[in-house]
C-alpha cells in the first residue's frame, strides 16, 4: 500500500437508513457500507492523493488491519484509484478517442437531464414525498446536489480558460491586445488563410465562442460568421455573442453573417415545392430520407432541437427581417442584404470557404447573406 491513492471522480457517498455508502457510478461490486462516521471521516483524506500505507500506519495498531481491508475493497471497486496511474493514463490517452468518449457522455447526459425533468414534472409532488419516505432526501435536495456537482465542474473549467487560450494565441503569433485583423468564427474544417479561425476543438483557435472573444476592444477589422448563429439559442446566447463581436470590431469594421434562409424554406413549404425539399438530400447525402415538408422545414428552422445534439442542432431560424433587427439591436448599423461572394469588401468575399454557404438549389443559394458595420 505504498501507492498514492485518491477517490475517483465518479465516487459517490450516500446516506441510507443510518448507513453510509461509498460506491462509484460504474463498479459491478456492491457499495461499501458502514455505520462508522469516524471511519468515513478518516477515508475523506483520500479526496487528495494520499499514500495509503503512511495513513494506515498513523492509526492505532488494533485498527490497522480492518481499515486496510476497507481501503483494499475500495480499490477493487474503483472508488479509490492510483493517482499516478490517472496522470499516466491521461497523458497516454489518444485525443480523438478521449473526445469521442466525452462527446458520447455529453449526449447521454443532456438527454438524461431532459428526461428527468419531464419525469419530475409528470410526477408532481408525488416524487418528492415518496423519495423522502424511502431515503430521507427528496427531489429538491437531489437536484441541488446535481447543481452543485455541475457548478463545481463549471467552476474548474472556467479557471482553465486563460491558460488554455493563451498558448493557442501564442502559437498563432497573436497577442490578445494586438491586431488580429480578421476573425473567421465557426470555421469548421475550412480555415481561411490570413484569418484567425475559431471553432470548438480541434480548430486553430479552439474555444466556446460563448466565453467571449479573447481580443481587445476595436482590434478587428472584419468578422466572418457562416452557419454558426443558427446553432446558438436565440436570444439568450445570440445577443451576447453579437455584442461581443461588436466590442472587438474597430469603428467601421464589418461583420458578414451567413445563415439558413428560412424565408426560402417557408416559400417552398407554402408552394408545395417538392423538388426543393428533394434537392436537400442531393446536396447533403446525410440528410434524412423522405421527411415530410413540415419535418424538413421545422428541423432546419431549429424547432424542437434534440438536447443530445448539443451545438450541432439548429436552435433558431432567420429571415432577413429578423436577422437585420437583431444586428441593429446589438448596435450595428448599415445592415444590408448581400448574395453569395458579393460583399462590397474584397476581404469578405470568402463564402466559398463554407461548404454550406455555397450549397444551392437551382440558381438559388440555401443561405441568407447579411452584412453590418460597427458605427464609425
Amino acid at each position: 500500500m505504498t501507492k498514492s491513492l485518491v477517490f475517483a471522480a465518479d465516487t459517490l457517498v450516500r446516506f441510507k437508513n443510518g448507513h453510509i455508502l461509498i460506491h462509484t457510478t460504474s463498479s459491478p461490486l456492491p457499495a461499501f457500507e458502514s455505520e462508522s462516521p469516524m471511519l468515513v471521516g478518516w477515508l475523506c483524506q483520500f479526496a487528495r492523493p494520499t499514500v495509503a500505507a503512511t495513513a494506515i500506519d498513523a492509526l492505532k495498531p488494533a485498527d490497522r488491519a480492518g481499515v486496510a481491508s476497507v481501503v483494499q475493497y475500495l480499490e477493487r471497486s474503483g472508488a479509490l484509484v492510483e493517482a499516478n496511474a490517472l496522470a499516466t493514463a491521461a497523458g497516454a490517452s489518444d485525443d480523438a478517442e478521449t473526445m469521442a468518449r466525452i462527446h458520447r457522455h455529453l449526449r447521454l447526459l443532456a438527454r438524461s437531464f431532459y428526461e428527468t425533468a419531464c419525469d419530475l414534472l409528470g410526477f408532481g409532488p408525488h416524487a418528492d414525498r415518496e423519495l423522502m419516505k424511502r431515503s430521507g432526501a427528496g427531489v429538491e435536495r437531489r437536484l441541488m446536489a446535481l447543481l452543485a456537482a455541475s457548478d463545481g465542474l463549471r467552476g474548474e473549467l472556467d479557471a482553465l480558460r486563460q491558460t488554455y487560450i493563451k498558448p493557442q494565441l501564442a502559437a498563432l503569433g497573436l497577442d490578445a491586445r494586438g491586431q488580429p485583423h480578421k476573425l473567421h468564427i465557426g470555421c469548421g474544417k475550412n480555415p481561411l488563410d490570413g484569418w484567425v479561425n475559431i471553432d470548438v476543438y480541434p480548430a486553430p483557435l479552439a474555444m466556446n465562442v460563448l466565453w467571449g472573444l479573447p481580443f481587445a476592444d476595436s482590434s478587428v477589422q472584419y468578422v466572418f460568421v457562416s452557419h454558426l448563429l443558427e446553432h446558438l439559442f436565440f436570444p439568450r446566447d445570440v445577443k451576447p455573442f453579437l455584442a461581443e463581436v461588436r466590442r472587438v470590431l474597430a469603428p467601421g469594421g464589418v461583420i458578414r453573417v451567413v445563415v439558413p434562409d428560412i424565408e426560402q424554406c417557408i416559400e417552398a413549404y407554402r408552394n408545395n415545392d417538392q423538388s426543393f425539399f428533394a434537392s436537400r438530400r442531393e446536396t447533403w447525402p446525410w440528410w434524412p430520407e423522405n421527411p415530410t415538408r413540415l419535418e424538413d422545414f421545422l428541423a432546419y428552422a431549429g424547432a424542437g432541437a434534440e438536447p443530445a445534439y448539443l451545438f450541432e442542432s439548429h436552435k433558431y431560424g432567420y429571415d432577413y427581417e429578423t436577422l437585420s433587427r437583431v444586428l441593429s439591436e446589438a448596435g450595428f448599423t448599415g445592415v444590408v442584404r448581400s448574395t453569395y461572394m458579393a460583399s462590397g469588401y474584397a476581404a469578405l468575399r470568402v463564402d466559398e470557404a463554407s461548404a454550406v454557404a455555397k450549397a444551392k438549389y437551382g440558381d438559388r443559394y440555401y443561405s441568407l447573406f447579411v452584412e453590418a458595420k460597427r458605427p464609425d
